[in-house]
Formats: C-alpha cells, structure tokens, sequence
C-alpha cells in the first residue's frame, strides 16, 4: 500500500505517514524512493490511535433550584435556597451566590459528627461565592481567592469542608453560568 491510500485508511495526512514509516511506528520498505507500508501493520496503528481517543466527561449541571433543609440544632427547619445576583460595578460584571449550603449538600450530609456538621452549615450560612471579569479586589469581603481574584469566597473552611471545596463549586458555577 503506498503512502496516499494508507492517510486514506488511517485519516491522517501523507506526511504522518511518512512521519510513521521513518519513526518505525508502521512496518514499511522504500522501494525506488517510496514507502511501502504493510496493510497489517497499518491497521494495527488506527486500533491503538482509536483506543487512544479521548474521552470527555460529562458536563454536570449544578441544580440552583435545590434547597436544603437543617435538620438539626438551633436552625432546625429553616430551608436554604441559593440566590444569585448578577450586576455591574465600574464596568464590570459581579455575580454574587448566596445559600451555599444545598450546592453542598452531599459533602455536608456526609459530615458523620452532628456538631461539625452543624459548624459547617453556620460558617455555610454566612458565606458567599463571588466572581467577577476583573481582576483583583473587586469584591472586599473574599477571604480566599482564585484565577487572580476573579473568584473568591468569603468562607472560611472547617475541617470537614475545607474552602477549596468551595472554590471548587465557585469555579464550576462561573462556568455554568458563562455558558448558560
């Protein structure tokens, strides 16, 4: 088989056969100046190249409908609803998310000792995550920022829901929100 027909066979272009013949990726002669490539050799290539192809993960949308209710402690009952709130400052978009805690449900309910978990959702309760297209200090309040202070949050971590979780979910909530 000569060099066109296998970047025919292979989807890729003459010079990456040409590429793989001289590396030995594919067994193949020069005869009077060309590449012969071996047909099995061929086809064993495009097996690793299509075992080798990348697999996305898939998108996971965060549910900014979801609420979470305390169940325990002085707060019992009380519902817990995130609240985005978009706007611009100096030319600058700001968005705002409060009512943390049901984007964090499952790290929370998997808090085993009822007074961490009861910590957690009153440092929670008090927190917000913050993100901008500006950089720096945009936002006064972040005790812990990311991407040059484009995204920060003003909570504080416990040692169950340490911050980097949050801005963890700071990051993929930008991100949702961007692509909409």
């Amino acid at each position: 088989m000569n060099t066109t027909a296998a970047a025919v066979e292979a989807h890729v272009t003459v010079a990456t056969i040409r590429t793989w013949c001289r590396q030995g990726v594919i067994s193949a002669t020069k005869q009077a100046g060309r590449w012969i490539i071996d047909t099995a050799s061929l086809a064993h290539r495009i097996t690793i190249g299509a075992m080798r192809t990348i697999t996305r993960r898939p998108v996971v949308t965060i549910d900014l409908s979801a609420t979470y209710t305390i169940s325990d402690g002085p707060s019992a009952g009380t519902v817990v609803t995130p609240k985005v709130r978009t706007r611009e400052r100096n030319g600058h978009t700001v968005t705002i998310i409060r009512g943390l805690a049901p984007l964090l449900a499952d790290r929370i309910d998997a808090i085993a000792d009822l007074g961490n978990r009861l910590h957690a959702l009153e440092v929670l309760a008090s927190a917000c995550i913050v993100f901008s297209d500006e950089e720096g200090e945009f936002y006064t309040g972040g005790i812990s920022s990311r991407d040059n202070g484009r995204l920060r949050t003003t909570y504080a971590g416990t040692p169950d829901l340490p911050v980097d979780v949050v801005l963890d979910l700071g990051e993929q909530l930008r991100t949702q929100l961007r692509n909409g």
